[in-house]
């Protein structure tokens, strides 16, 4: 009699831990932490990182006109249970600056799940080539925008003073420009709100 019990207590810690277990991975599959947005053949991809403990991260990439269009097809498609409530970094190729940082902004900026501290940063092409290779640079990434954040005040990092001046006429407003040259380093990048002006570095 006690050996059944032992071996029915044991089927019922199994049981038990595996489900623990299955249910933590698919919680940390949907946690959406950061995502990138670069263009590829002309058409915009947007990347979105999972939580991840290893050493490359974990993404999945979309094409897309918006991030709103975006959203919505990686839950449909690819991350059914998406949370973007933790949302850390949206970080936009240069390039597309112009074309979609705007829209995208203006979409977080709408709805409440977005965390309110969430960074918006632009980047060049080889940043967003390493972010594909390595875990480390999107932690790399968060502490440069503190750290230039700390020495230029008036340099936008979140995405509610972004879309405050761009919503408003204005001269042009500074926001963070990573670079990648060996080594990830942040400037910061003046843009204006009317798109007819000229961007100035």
């Amino acid at each position: 009699m006690p050996r059944k019990i032992s071996i029915l207590l044991l089927s019922l810690s199994l049981i038990f831990s595996s489900g623990c277990r299955n249910s933590r991975q698919i919680e940390n599959a949907a946690i959406i932490e950061n995502v990138s947005v670069t263009v590829e053949g002309g058409q915009i991809r947007y990347t979105f990182y999972r939580l991840s403990e290893g050493e490359k991260p974990w993404g999945v990439t979309v094409r897309a006109e918006s991030f709103e269009k975006a959203c919505k097809k990686a839950r449909e498609m690819y991350i059914p249970n998406m949370s973007l409530a933790k949302l850390e970094l949206l970080m936009i190729n240069e390039r597309l600056q112009s074309r979609i940082m705007k829209q995208d902004v203006e979409y977080i900026s709408q709805n409440s799940f977005f965390s309110p501290i969430a960074y918006v940063t632009l980047c060049d092409g080889k940043t967003m080539r390493k972010l594909d290779a390595e875990e480390r640079v999107q932690d790399v990434i968060e502490e440069q925008l503190i750290l230039l954040k700390k020495n230029k005040p008036q340099v936008c990092i979140d995405y509610l003073s972004v879309f405050n001046h761009l919503e408003r006429e204005c001269e042009g407003f500074y926001v963070p420009l990573i670079r990648c040259d060996g080594e990830i380093r942040v400037t910061a990048k003046r843009i204006y709100a009317d798109k007819t002006q000229k961007n100035e570095k």
